[in-house]
């Protein structure tokens, strides 16, 4: 399963049809107020997580997330327009990618995770 947790309408129909075609069962938080309890009943294989939400940062979920034993080897992908955030979160994300994302950078992504995890 995919979480993801991104408040702009089109970018989550975006990530959510581009995961979905690459085999992952998409969950989607509109404004990142229900990822916690989503991550509380199932454990994704990877999250994709807005950096500007309106009810939370998305640095703030990202500390919550590598905080937590139970979630914090769950590899996140940081989407976000400003560069100097994106290096600043860059090393709490697992990748960190600029808008706008193309499908294929989001494919290739999904990709890459779902091999790894054909490997354990």
């Amino acid at each position: 399963m995919a979480l993801i947790v991104e408040d702009d309408p089109k970018l989550g129909r975006i990530f959510s049809a581009a995961l979905s075609q690459v085999g992952f069962e998409v969950t989607w938080d509109e404004d990142g107020t229900r990822y916690k309890k989503i991550l509380e009943t199932a454990t994704p294989s990877v999250i994709f997580l807005d950096a500007h939400l309106p009810f939370a940062s998305g640095a703030e979920i990202l500390d919550e997330i590598r905080a937590d034993e139970r979630w914090q080897d769950i590899p996140v992908v940081l989407v976000t327009a400003d560069i100097a955030l994106s290096k600043s979160l860059a090393k709490k994300a697992d990748i960190s990618l600029l808008k706008p994302v193309s499908v294929a950078r989001i494919q290739e992504i999904g990709y890459a995770i779902l091999s790894e995890l054909s490997k354990e």
